[in-house]
């Protein structure tokens, strides 16, 4: 075997990412009976840890961090366009929010308004009676008319 074990940072049983991915290439170049477990033991390297790597790097979860980095760090054309497109419609619905929040501010003061105008016609005329309040006129039942 003329592969040489990745050094370790610590004491802990950490590789890095590319470290390995290079013992999982040496671990699949053993083909004789025998060989993957001398390795992993020389490698000190439980056989479940080995097969978590394998799977990890089978399903595409064990990627070299540089390659990390390259792909975050960086934004395509089509991605581009759509962040500047939903950066304009922000600002468009943020115009929209602005104005729709005045003009409920605006409905309530009349509707306030309103209200002070209709006590103050009730106060200063005796023959309009003060509807319930909170409900509007038209909601206000007839004399004389029941509700089935």
């Amino acid at each position: 075997m003329d592969f040489v074990m990745p050094v370790r940072v610590s004491n802990r049983k950490h590789f890095t990412t590319d470290q390995k991915h290079a013992i999982l290439d040496e671990y699949d170049k053993c083909l004789e009976w025998g060989s993957k477990a001398a390795f992993i033991r020389a490698a000190g390297i439980t056989e479940g840890t080995m097969n978590r790597w394998c799977r990890e790097r089978e399903s595409g979860e064990l990627r070299s961090r540089s390659d990390n980095l390259e792909e975050d760090q960086r934004l395509n054309a089509g991605d581009k366009q759509l962040l500047k497109r939903v950066l304009k419609e922000n600002e468009i619905l943020k115009a929209k929010l602005a104005r729709s929040e005045a003009a409920v501010d605006i409905l309530g003061k009349a509707s306030a308004l309103l209200d002070a105008m209709a006590k103050s016609a009730a106060a200063t005329d005796p023959k309009v009676e003060d509807p319930e309040p909170g409900r509007p006129e038209w909601l206000t039942p007839k004399p004389g008319k029941t509700s089935p």
